[in-house]
């Protein structure tokens, strides 16, 4: 694996620090992740919340039973709604393989393969000490009683999995204080594509500790000995997935667009994907993920804010997931888009209360919210983008007299921006996560109750993006055959 990969992700709410500066400036000062060596699943909210967050499962409550009772990661209303339901109802294979060492078990659950994403779901359990005291893990740390650290990589046909290639997302809750439950949405479209899918899981308790294993699973995993496997979690298990292929769809594309080339686009039931290949050079003013992209109806496809890796030694290749779409769409049209130097960024605020709120944002597009609910540390705004929104829209929440009213204060919670894949929608989760200088979290006190909430929050704002624009006149339109 080159060591020369690196992840970028977009934080919205920087917008207004950045659109004086020119179209260079603005896009190198992106925040910049680089790539976890390690799948941190500690005892700690911080580290249980991996790579990527994802929705909080939401079904009804009839098509929670019915997920539940095929995969077990959704018999908790901890859950995310990490793909499609509807697909991963249909399109996933039990496995139920386990391996114990040293008082702890991991457990393969299910495995849901397209030509686009690899859902690994897992447990670990401990047969006797508890991962925490109390009731709630994240707090864990603050009281002195974290348990021991965990970890857990996935070989798919022989590659590291999540590793060089961008749009991979882990989360995870624990059911109890003895069992946590897992899943891995892994990247696939960039894998060589096969319809056996061969998973191994590596994984370990005390995982930080110097382990030889493990570094020969970061260099080249053909060199770990049947020996060495016996010393950690190792579970080795097929499946097929020639079933859910035949409803997959690749066009490819081979279209030269912004210094580099629109490679293909993959149609299949966890999601929608585009491949993009950019040369290293074309890095230095354009980075791949800055277009818009239109169907053949003239419906403008929600690009998610998945970030993007960079090889500097050469081609980058990058998938962009991409809503409103399906197998049926006969044209795509890409837009690069145009950064505007000018004043600052105007913010149009909305009192709450009554549904929807649209917000005019751009030329291009609106943000419509259609609800905002406020509980115990949590803010969460649900919207839908209408027209050309670029990343996640970058909300403010106020009180009567225009003040942040956040969770915790501006530094004192967490942003996540979560997709529904059902409804083509989405929710803005402000989520309280405070922490001591020394790092140790804060618990939550009465300034973030519900009531006291509610009592606060009056306005939502959310960031105009009229600093952008959409040059047409570049524009490149391919026919899917």
């Amino acid at each position: 694996m080159s060591k020369a990969f690196y992840d970028f992700k977009i934080d919205p709410a920087d917008i207004k620090n950045r659109v004086n500066k020119t179209l260079n400036a603005d896009l190198r000062e992106r925040r910049l992740y680089m790539r976890y060596k390690i799948l941190k699943t500690a005892v700690i909210a911080a580290a249980v919340t991996a790579l990527t967050a994802v929705s909080v499962f939401a079904a009804s409550p009839a098509g929670q039973e019915v997920i539940s009772s095929i995969v077990s990661y959704f018999q908790n209303d901890k859950a995310s709604q990490i793909t499609s339901m509807e697909a991963l109802a249909e399109y996933n294979e039990e496995i139920g393989k386990s391996v114990s060492k040293n008082g702890y078990t991991l457990t393969l659950d299910n495995v849901a393969a397209d030509d686009n994403f690899i859902h690994v779901f897992y447990t670990i359990s401990s047969q006797s000490t508890p991962f925490f005291e109390g009731e709630d893990p994240r707090w864990a740390a603050y009281y002195g009683t974290v348990g021991p650290q965990m970890g857990m990589e996935c070989v798919i046909n022989d590659t590291l999995a999540g590793y060089g290639t961008n749009n991979n997302k882990h989360d995870g809750y624990f059911a109890d204080n003895y069992t946590y439950k897992g899943v891995c949405k892994y990247n696939a479209v960039l894998m060589p594509s096969s319809d056996i899918v061969k998973v191994e899981l590596y994984g370990d308790i005390g995982f930080y500790k110097e382990n030889p294993i493990f570094n020969k699973l970061y260099t080249d995993s053909s060199q770990i000995t049947d020996e060495e496997r016996e010393k950690i979690w190792y579970i080795k298990t097929e499946v097929n997935k020639s079933k859910v292929r035949v409803e997959s769809v690749t066009r490819e594309i081979n279209a030269p667009f912004w210094g580099g080339e629109v490679e293909k686009a993959v149609f299949s039931p966890f999601g929608n994907q585009l491949v993009i290949a950019t040369p290293e050079s074309v890095y230095e003013n354009i980075l791949p993920d800055s277009f818009a992209m239109f169907d053949e109806k003239g419906t403008c496809l929600d690009v998610l804010n998945a970030g993007f890796t960079r090889n500097d030694e050469g081609i980058s290749r990058n998938a962009f997931e991409f809503l409103k779409a399906d197998k049926n769409t006969r044209q795509l049209t890409f837009v690069p888009l145009i950064f505007h130097e000018h004043g600052d960024v105007g913010t149009q605020i909305r009192e709450i209360g009554t549904y929807p709120i649209e917000y005019k944002i751009s030329d291009y597009s609106k943000v419509v919210v259609t609800d905002v609910r406020i509980s115990d540390g949590m803010v969460e705004i649900d919207y839908y983008k209408d027209g050309f929104v670029m990343y996640d829209p970058g909300f403010v929440i106020m009180n009567e007299k225009g003040e942040n009213a956040e969770p915790g204060g501006k530094l004192g919670c967490t942003l996540y921006h979560d997709v529904h894949y059902e409804t083509n929608s989405y929710t803005a989760r402000y989520e309280y996560e405070k922490y001591a200088d020394d790092g140790r979290p804060i618990p939550p006190d009465e300034s973030v109750s519900e009531q006291a909430l509610k009592a606060e929050i009056a306005k939502i704002g959310v960031y105009e993006q009229s600093y952008i624009a959409l040059d047409y006149d570049n524009a490149v339109t391919v026919d899917l055959k």
